[in-house]
């Protein structure tokens, strides 16, 4: 048995143009669009990446409060005192030498730290202003 393979029909015209060098009106709608998502994408993925350096930098900012130990109460009690002022300005000075701003609140032998920064959109124009990010860590003292 044997296919049978149409080949070109003698006498009838083609319905079909050809199409040859012409781009559909979809495909002219739909790349803009495709090129807002990806800003969209990449937008929230740098966010997202900045909002978690934020927050290593507050952790770190904290934990670097924690071992600001007062030494004469800590050879005097055996065991290790934290020295607020110091821890204080030892949190504040850590986020300011990356460039961000915020507040460390000393209490009960903790270091709480707000770090505060803002993100500029590359992409895409999201807000007439920078989005504002934060992020808070808590470091005990050991």
């Amino acid at each position: 048995m044997t296919d049978f393979v149409p080949g070109p029909v003698q006498g009838r015209r083609c319905r079909f143009r050809a199409d040859d060098g012409q781009a559909s009106v979809f495909l002219i709608l739909l790349m803009p669009l495709l090129g807002v998502v990806f800003a969209l994408v990449w937008e929230g993925g740098q966010m997202l990446v900045a909002k978690a350096e934020l927050m290593t930098l507050a952790h770190s900012a904290a934990r670097a409060g924690a071992h600001q130990v007062d030494q004469e109460a800590t050879l005097a009690g055996g065991a290790p005192v934290l020295d607020p002022p110091a821890a204080h300005d030892a949190a504040l000075a850590h986020l300011h030498s990356a460039g961000t701003r915020g507040r460390a609140v000393i209490a009960d032998g903790r270091v709480a730290v707000r770090a505060q920064t803002s993100y500029a959109p590359v992409l895409l124009p999201i807000a007439e202003r920078d989005i504002e990010a934060e992020a808070t860590a808590v470091a005990h003292q050991p």
